[in-house]
């Protein structure tokens, strides 16, 4: 009989297609069995039931993409009611994938989920225990309320973009336009902000990209943090805003980031896989419209004799890594890193990815560009990284900038 049930709830669940699963027994029927939910924005999980009492049992759903053989799966993001005052114990199994045709093991023992009572303020599991063998993490929490949030790292949703754009929009120094929809009519924002009182002749002009991947929601943090300091009254801003236009995309895939895909966008490609497409690589056609939309401004831009000075695209190595990095091609801005270093800590080591948007941006428009890897774990052995050390990076970046331009830096090392 239980596995009927248990059966029956899987098929039921997998056709409405939240692919979560609240198993309900006989040890933990009842009004205290703990439900499971992922039917929300960003959410995500394969298969989670109660296999004993406040014990839970799944795996994260994996992804393949459409144009290779990759299988991407680290994100979850899912909703437990019914846990007031109980010792939970999650264990997640089938955390292993592949990245650009080699095994992809993103999770270790320095892993941290986080958990919310309200989606906004997040704390860090700490008990956890990674099995490199099975490919398995555990991790336990007393809950103090009935409902909790927990992810693998901290969300940064479609909708908090949104509202992120909402609480902006109206400020003197920032005009917002839209480049593009996605597959799902969603919007690709591109965010300018300079000082329009001071003519745009002599200023540097600065791109920022974040989120090409879902699930490296480090990036939204960090755009927040680089665009309300940009706005705010501070008089370093101030300066930056005098000096400097700022184009900033802050969300590049919206269709996957709100269905909680990890990595690919809604069409299951890998966005920062594509900026080649129409330019060395033509088996790949078309280019996904997330990456066209973007590429065909910058060559509207640069068509009127506009330049870009520097170009950042930023992205995270989820909870593996425990460095900030920098990455160009050989001898590309070696000398901006330690300029943002005085304000947040990042190793500069030169590094190329075929098809990427860095890649793009040095080889066909030849504008000096690097990216950013953030972790979403910690720095070293220093304590795990908070929204909050995400909104000083950001900050940090425009400081950096700032004087790396001021200070006479900026020129391209060919």
């Amino acid at each position: 009989m239980e596995l009927r049930v248990f059966f029956y709830i899987t098929v039921i669940t997998a056709l409405a297609g939240t692919h979560c699963v609240s198993s309900e027994n006989s040890d933990t029927a009842g009004s205290s069995a703990i439900t499971v939910s992922s039917d929300f924005d960003s959410g995500s999980i394969d298969t989670l039931w109660e296999s004993k009492p406040d014990f839970l049992t799944g795996w994260p759903r994996h992804r393949k993409q459409k144009s290779s053989s990759d299988d991407q799966y680290y994100w979850f993001y899912f909703k437990l009611s019914n846990v007031a005052g109980k010792n939970i114990t999650i264990q997640l199994d089938s955390l292993a994938g592949i990245y650009r045709g080699g095994p992809h093991l993103i999770y270790t023992a320095g892993t941290q989920p986080v958990y919310s009572y309200d989606q906004k303020n997040w704390q860090r599991i700490h008990d956890v225990q990674y099995n490199a063998k099975q490919h398995s993490l555990t991790f336990r929490n007393v809950f103090t309320e009935d409902t909790v949030w927990i992810a693998y790292a901290h969300p940064f949703s479609y909708t908090q973009g949104l509202e992120l754009i909402h609480s902006v929009e109206g400020n003197q120094f920032l005009t917002i336009e839209t480049l593009g929809k996605t597959p799902e009519q969603r919007d690709i924002h591109l965010l300018t902000v300079t000082d329009t009182t001071v003519p745009d002749a002599g200023k540097k002009i600065v791109f920022i990209t974040t989120l090409q991947h879902a699930g490296e929601y480090c990036g939204g943090y960090v755009v927040e943090g680089l665009l309300r300091f940009l706005l705010s009254d501070d008089e370093k801003a101030a300066m930056a805003r005098k000096t400097t236009v700022y184009k900033i995309i802050p969300m590049m895939n919206p269709d996957g980031i709100f269905h909680g895909i990890t990595r690919f966008n809604g069409d299951l490609e890998d966005l920062n896989q594509e900026w080649d497409d129409d330019f060395t690589d033509m088996l790949h056609l078309p280019v996904e419209p997330e990456v066209a939309c973007v590429k065909k401004w910058i060559r509207e831009w640069k068509s009127t004799g506009k330049s870009i000075d520097l170009a950042l695209d930023i992205h995270s190595q989820g909870q593996e890594g425990s460095m900030n990095l920098l990455h160009t091609p050989e001898g590309m801005l070696d000398d901006l890193t330690p300029h943002l270093d005085k304000y947040w800590p990042v190793k500069y080591i030169p590094m190329e990815f075929s098809g990427s948007l860095n890649d793009c941006l040095v080889k066909e428009f030849y504008i000096p560009s690097g990216t950013f890897e953030i972790p979403q774990s910690k720095i070293r052995e220093e304590a795990y990284l908070t929204t909050d050390d995400y909104y000083t990076y950001g900050k940090g970046i425009a400081l950096g900038i700032t004087d790396y331009f001021l200070q006479g830096s900026g020129r391209w090392k060919q």
